[in-house]
Order: structure tokens, then C-alpha cells, then sequence
């Protein structure tokens, strides 16, 4: 397998973003009079969209009238301190700036709201050369719904076998496999290592150089 090019997840791959959604959460929680959340859970709540991530922080008997406007309020929230403490891992620029004077074409598929993605991607990342970039758009299937994935792959006009998804949780290893990509789970992430074996990554990377040594040889760092 020749590998031409990478799809990246957002939250907990290339951004830090955790204590920025966490904040968000807890402001809206205590607006609605719900218990907060600490960072180990909302770690583990992230990754299937803001609707999700609201659903699993409400009580189970929580009406979709109050879902919504609890997601409503934190939308609005995470808007207003979405950059706060926000920050890349460290060698992510350092990554794709290699990446870019290779001429690897890279992409960006994240479940947090588009208007989020594209404001965030601008901020932290405008120096570097993204192919597509896309968060959750209105009448697609979050991740691991494949949708996106595949239209970045076209957009790319490469083969599904030239190409690998990169994320730190159990759905970005799903949506790589439903897209027909191979994905690299990535161990500095909101989840932790034995998830990703478990959900069946075919690579695992410690920090993000060790992308690079995948591109030189696909059998650094494959899972057995």
C-alpha cells in the first residue's frame, strides 16, 4: 500500500480542546440546574457530536424539548470561549507543516458544528494547506458516518487505499473503516490506548512525527 494522504479528526488529535468544551458544558449544566461533569468524563462523552455530547451529560429521562435548549445554550457558550485554553498538541505544526512541503494532501473531518470547525481550523492553523475541511453539516450523519470522509477522499481524487484516517477515539476508527480507509489511532487523545486496539486501529502513533515514519514505511508502528 502507497500512502498519499491523511484525514485528521480534530478534538483530541490535533487540538487540545477539552477544557474549552468542558467549561462550556458545565456553564450550561448549571444554568439548567444539572450536576456538572469533570474533565475524565467529558473526555469520555466527546466524539459523537454536540448533541450527543449534551444527551450524555443531561438525566436519561431528559425531554428532547429540554435537550434542546440545553444544546442550544451551549452552542452559544462554546462559541463565546471555543479559543480560551484551546491549543494544538505539541509537534501537530510541526507535522503538518512537513506534510504540506511533501505535498501530502491533508484533510480535516471533525463532529464538532461546521461553523466551529472552519472558525477554529483559521485560527490555530492558517499557515497550513488543508484539501478539505469539514465539521458536522446539517443533513449528514455525524462520524462514524462515512459522508464526509468519502467526499474528502474525492476531493483528494485519490483511492481509498492511498489514504489514512487519523483520530483518537473508537469512532474515528469506525469512520475510517466505514469509508474504506485504514485508521491510525493516535495514544495523546481523549481516550485512551486500549480503545483503539479494540476498536481495531491498524496503526497506533505516540506523537505525531511518528506519522511521518508510517509515510517512509507502512510497517512502522501497524498493529499486529
Amino acid at each position: 500500500m502507497t500512502i498519499k494522504a491523511f484525514i485528521f479528526d480534530l478534538d483530541g488529535t490535533l487540538l487540545n480542546t477539552i477544557d474549552d468544551l468542558r467549561d462550556s458544558i458545565n456553564v450550561t449544566m448549571v444554568r439548567f440546574g444539572h450536576s456538572q461533569i469533570d474533565t475524565v468524563q467529558a473526555k469520555q462523552f466527546i466524539g459523537n457530536g454536540m448533541r450527543v455530547l449534551i444527551q450524555r451529560c443531561l438525566p436519561s429521562d431528559a425531554s428532547e424539548e429540554h435537550l434542546q435548549e440545553c444544546l442550544a445554550f451551549f452552542l452559544n457558550e462554546y462559541k463565546q470561549r471555543q479559543m480560551d485554553k484551546t491549543a494544538p498538541y505539541p509537534g501537530i505544526k510541526e507535522l503538518l507543516r512537513a506534510l504540506n512541503r511533501r505535498e501530502i494532501p491533508i484533510g480535516v473531518i471533525s463532529n464538532k458544528k461546521n461553523a466551529n470547525t472552519q472558525v477554529i481550523i483559521d485560527h490555530y492553523f492558517n499557515d497550513i494547506d488543508f484539501t478539505f475541511v469539514s465539521g458536522e453539516v446539517d443533513g449528514i450523519a455525524p462520524k462514524p458516518d462515512p459522508t464526509l470522509t468519502k467526499q474528502c477522499v474525492a476531493k483528494m481524487n485519490l483511492g481509498f487505499d492511498e489514504v489514512l484516517y487519523v483520530g483518537d477515539t473508537k469512532v474515528d476508527v469506525a469512520t475510517g473503516h466505514n469509508a474504506g480507509l485504514q485508521a491510525v489511532g493516535v495514544t495523546w487523545g481523549f481516550r485512551d490506548r486500549q480503545e483503539l486496539i479494540d476498536a481495531g486501529a491498524d496503526y497506533l502513533i505516540d506523537t505525531p512525527d511518528q506519522l511521518l515514519k508510517i509515510l517512509e514505511n507502512d510497517a512502522f508502528f501497524r498493529c499486529a
